[in-house]
């Protein structure tokens, strides 16, 4: 067992940002001291907005998925212009792999310094 010491004002705000990360202030502590970044817990809102981002993501996988069962022919028909139908399906995977980044940001409890210089933009 180790033991640090702070003031009772230093206590009250390390407890109370341990809490909001869903860690427990030992945890929360060592997890600075290692110069990671835990997360504050999702509130109802923002999970209600992830289970939305992952269901508009999953249904743009099924769109995607069924045009990559469709011969070129069919996809020129459905879109009329090869160059709208190109310029779309490319639009489409980049949404997927930029949701895809959210989701694991979102749900990750603690991001370390050397995969946070990793983000990349969308």
């Amino acid at each position: 067992m180790h033991t640090f010491r702070c003031t009772d004002e230093e206590y009250e705000v390390l407890k109370n940002l341990a809490q909001k990360c869903g860690l427990s202030l030992s945890r929360y502590v060592v997890e600075k001291g290692l110069k990671h970044h835990p997360r504050q817990r999702l509130t109802p809102e923002e999970c209600h907005a992830l289970d939305s981002l992952m269901t508009a993501r999953q249904d743009l996988v099924k769109v995607s998925n069924a045009l990559n069962g469709k011969t070129d022919e069919e996809k020129l028909r459905m879109f009329k212009s090869g160059k709208f139908m190109n310029w779309w399906i490319m639009a489409v995977a980049g949404l997927i792999q930029h949701w895809q980044h959210i989701e694991e940001n979102i749900t990750s409890s603690v991001q370390t310094k050397s995969n946070k210089g990793k983000e990349t933009a969308p």
